[in-house]
Protein backbone atom coordinates (compact mmCIF):
# COMPACT_ATOMS: atom_id res chain seq x y z
CA UNK A 1 0.00 0.00 0.00
CA UNK A 2 2.65 2.45 -1.07
CA UNK A 3 1.88 5.19 -3.58
CA UNK A 4 3.85 5.35 -6.80
CA UNK A 5 5.83 8.42 -7.80
CA UNK A 6 3.47 11.33 -8.54
CA UNK A 7 0.61 9.49 -6.88
CA UNK A 8 -1.40 10.38 -3.79
CA UNK A 9 -2.93 7.48 -1.92
CA UNK A 10 -5.95 9.20 -0.41
CA UNK A 11 -7.60 7.29 2.45
CA UNK A 12 -11.05 8.70 3.19
CA UNK A 13 -14.52 7.87 4.43
CA UNK A 14 -17.12 8.36 1.70
CA UNK A 15 -19.80 9.01 4.33
CA UNK A 16 -18.07 12.15 5.62
CA UNK A 17 -18.82 15.38 3.73
CA UNK A 18 -15.51 16.90 4.88
CA UNK A 19 -13.58 13.98 3.40
CA UNK A 20 -15.36 14.44 0.05
CA UNK A 21 -14.46 18.14 0.06
CA UNK A 22 -10.79 17.41 0.73
CA UNK A 23 -10.84 14.68 -1.94
CA UNK A 24 -11.89 17.43 -4.34
CA UNK A 25 -8.79 19.41 -3.38
CA UNK A 26 -6.58 16.35 -3.84
CA UNK A 27 -8.14 15.63 -7.23
CA UNK A 28 -7.37 19.16 -8.40
CA UNK A 29 -3.62 18.69 -7.93
CA UNK A 30 -2.36 18.57 -11.49
CA UNK A 31 1.00 16.85 -11.03
CA UNK A 32 -0.38 13.90 -9.04
CA UNK A 33 -2.73 11.03 -9.77
CA UNK A 34 -5.10 10.34 -6.87
CA UNK A 35 -5.58 6.71 -5.87
CA UNK A 36 -8.75 6.78 -3.77
CA UNK A 37 -9.28 4.37 -0.89
CA UNK A 38 -12.80 4.71 0.52
CA UNK A 39 -12.65 2.87 3.85
CA UNK A 40 -16.44 2.84 4.06
CA UNK A 41 -16.48 0.41 1.13
CA UNK A 42 -13.00 -1.10 1.43
CA UNK A 43 -11.68 -1.01 5.03
CA UNK A 44 -7.96 -1.11 5.68
CA UNK A 45 -6.50 -4.43 6.78
CA UNK A 46 -4.74 -4.72 10.12
CA UNK A 47 -1.40 -4.77 8.27
CA UNK A 48 -2.32 -1.59 6.37
CA UNK A 49 -3.44 0.14 9.58
CA UNK A 50 -0.13 -0.77 11.19
CA UNK A 51 1.74 0.59 8.16
CA UNK A 52 -0.16 3.89 8.26
CA UNK A 53 0.42 4.28 12.00
CA UNK A 54 4.12 3.43 11.69
CA UNK A 55 4.59 5.79 8.73
CA UNK A 56 2.97 8.58 10.74
CA UNK A 57 4.98 7.76 13.87
CA UNK A 58 1.74 7.09 15.78
CA UNK A 59 0.06 4.31 17.70
CA UNK A 60 -3.17 2.80 16.37
CA UNK A 61 -5.00 4.54 19.21
CA UNK A 62 -3.79 7.89 17.84
CA UNK A 63 -5.59 7.17 14.55
CA UNK A 64 -8.96 6.94 16.27
CA UNK A 65 -11.56 9.69 15.78
CA UNK A 66 -12.66 10.18 19.36
CA UNK A 67 -15.64 12.26 18.21
CA UNK A 68 -17.20 9.52 16.07
CA UNK A 69 -20.55 8.14 17.20
CA UNK A 70 -19.21 4.59 17.30
CA UNK A 71 -16.32 5.61 19.52
CA UNK A 72 -18.50 7.66 21.86
CA UNK A 73 -21.27 5.05 22.13
CA UNK A 74 -19.39 1.76 22.10
CA UNK A 75 -15.68 2.20 22.79
CA UNK A 76 -14.92 5.28 24.88
CA UNK A 77 -15.32 3.78 28.35
CA UNK A 78 -13.24 0.70 27.51
CA UNK A 79 -9.50 0.19 27.45
CA UNK A 80 -8.24 -1.60 24.32
CA UNK A 81 -4.75 -2.55 23.19
CA UNK A 82 -3.44 -1.50 19.77
CA UNK A 83 -4.12 -5.02 18.48
CA UNK A 84 -7.71 -4.94 19.71
CA UNK A 85 -8.24 -1.47 18.22
CA UNK A 86 -7.03 -2.71 14.82
CA UNK A 87 -9.77 -5.33 14.84
CA UNK A 88 -12.36 -2.75 15.93
CA UNK A 89 -11.29 -0.31 13.18
CA UNK A 90 -11.61 -3.08 10.62
CA UNK A 91 -15.21 -3.74 11.76
CA UNK A 92 -16.05 -0.05 12.30
CA UNK A 93 -13.99 2.00 9.81
CA UNK A 94 -15.91 5.16 10.77
CA UNK A 95 -13.75 5.47 13.90
CA UNK A 96 -10.59 6.04 11.85
CA UNK A 97 -9.51 9.69 11.58
CA UNK A 98 -9.69 10.64 7.95
CA UNK A 99 -8.72 11.80 5.43
CA UNK A 100 -5.12 10.62 5.28
CA UNK A 101 -2.76 11.28 2.37
CA UNK A 102 0.28 9.19 1.50
CA UNK A 103 2.73 10.65 -1.00
CA UNK A 104 6.43 11.21 -1.57
CA UNK A 105 7.33 9.08 1.45
CA UNK A 106 5.17 11.07 3.85
CA UNK A 107 1.82 10.32 5.46
CA UNK A 108 -0.38 12.97 7.07
CA UNK A 109 -3.92 13.86 8.10
CA UNK A 110 -5.51 16.28 5.65
CA UNK A 111 -7.74 18.90 7.24
CA UNK A 112 -7.82 21.34 4.31
CA UNK A 113 -6.14 22.22 1.01
CA UNK A 114 -3.53 24.09 3.03
CA UNK A 115 -2.16 20.79 4.31
CA UNK A 116 -1.15 19.89 0.75
CA UNK A 117 0.24 23.37 0.08
CA UNK A 118 2.27 23.23 3.30
CA UNK A 119 3.83 19.99 2.00
CA UNK A 120 4.98 21.87 -1.10
CA UNK A 121 2.20 20.64 -3.39
CA UNK A 122 0.63 23.32 -5.54
CA UNK A 123 -3.14 23.58 -5.80
CA UNK A 124 -4.35 26.21 -8.22
CA UNK A 125 -5.88 29.15 -6.35
CA UNK A 126 -4.65 28.03 -2.92
CA UNK A 127 -1.64 29.58 -1.22
CA UNK A 128 -0.14 28.84 2.16
CA UNK A 129 -1.84 30.51 5.09
CA UNK A 130 1.26 32.59 5.74
CA UNK A 131 1.79 33.35 2.04
CA UNK A 132 -0.85 36.06 1.90
CA UNK A 133 -0.16 37.78 5.21
CA UNK A 134 0.64 41.10 3.51
CA UNK A 135 -2.66 41.06 1.63
CA UNK A 136 -4.80 42.39 4.43
CA UNK A 137 -7.44 45.09 4.17
CA UNK A 138 -6.23 48.52 3.19
CA UNK A 139 -5.89 50.96 6.08
CA UNK A 140 -6.06 54.08 3.89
Amino acid sequence: MRPQENEILFIFNGRKAHDAKVLGYASSIQKYKVNERNIDKNPLTETQLTQVANDMGLQILDLIDKTSDTFLNEIKAQNFSNEEMMKIVKRHPDILKTPIAMLNGTVFFVHSAYDFVNKGIEIEGVKSKSGNSSEGPSRD
